[in-house]
């Protein structure tokens, strides 16, 4: 049946907004099928990542609502499922006695120790036939869509400051676990500015676990040239010359990379 003043134009709007309806949906449902083992819902844990993500580790109930584009009557629910749960704390802003801000228990941070190694594998799996560029395009068409309300906006990637990433690859260091070195390596790409090779540098030698320095040396064979570099040095600096020689016998280091410190 045709319609009067459909145009071509229409049925793209249609077929490309319901596209981005279903692709929504579709990975929504596998989050919450990940999260269920944990008994939470996606909305739930959107919240304790954000807090986990914030700066001071604290959010009050309107930032939260805005940063993941819910009502606040859901997000009071939430929270407050949460903090029955245990793991939310409540602070009341001494300023302004109607602020409540929240932040995390320990509780909640040993579950999102639990939860977020397997969340990221999930998200790498789902976007692993997207290049980098072509994720960065997607967020920038996402964010023309004209939601008909000018609070819904998209959350934009906020590149962390020297002093935030030096925090958090000294963190990283000290506690050394495999999945802390796999952090820090991942600063060590394409896109690396020269103070935070010097910050990964710097902390990287405080690494002392025989977990992470096992992680170390598997980057120093398996890396990309940037990563091999900086685990040589690791291991130059810990004066052993076994795994540097046998790295550089591989022809994985040139002579400079193995031998100048």
């Amino acid at each position: 049946m045709s319609i009067a003043g459909k145009t071509t134009s229409d049925d793209l709007n249609f077929y490309s907004l319901l596209g981005v309806l279903q692709s929504g949906m579709w990975l929504q449902s596998d989050i919450e099928k990940y999260l269920k083992q944990y008994k939470l819902s996606h909305g739930r844990f959107s919240i304790l990542l954000s807090l986990n993500e914030s700066l001071d580790n604290g959010l009050i109930g309107n930032e939260l609502s805005k940063r993941l584009g819910v009502g606040k009557a859901t997000i009071s629910k939430m929270i407050d499922r949460l903090a029955e749960e245990k793991y939310l704390i409540c602070v009341t802003d001494p300023i302004d006695l109607r602020k409540k801000k929240y932040s995390l228990t320990t509780k909640a941070k040993e579950l999102l120790h639990k939860i977020i190694p397997g969340y990221l594998q999930r998200l790498r799996l789902i976007a692993s036939n997207l290049t980098d560029k072509e994720k960065k395009q997607l967020l920038a068409i996402l964010s023309k869509i004209n939601f008909l309300d000018p609070h819904r906006t998209l959350i934009e990637i906020r590149g962390k400051t020297i002093t935030e990433k030096s925090s958090q690859i000294k963190a990283l260091c000290r506690s050394g676990s495999e999945e802390d070195v796999d952090n820090v390596m991942a600063y060590l790409n394409a896109d690396a500015d020269l103070p935070t090779t010097k910050v990964v540098d710097f902390y990287l030698g405080t690494v002392n676990s025989i977990e992470g320095i096992k992680r170390i040396e598997h980057y120093l064979f398996n890396g990309s040239q940037m990563q091999r570099n900086y685990c040589t040095l690791f291991f130059a600096r810990r004066n052993e010359w076994k795994i540097v020689n046998m790295a550089y016998n591989r022809g994985l280091i040139d002579y400079a990379q193995a031998y100048s410190r």
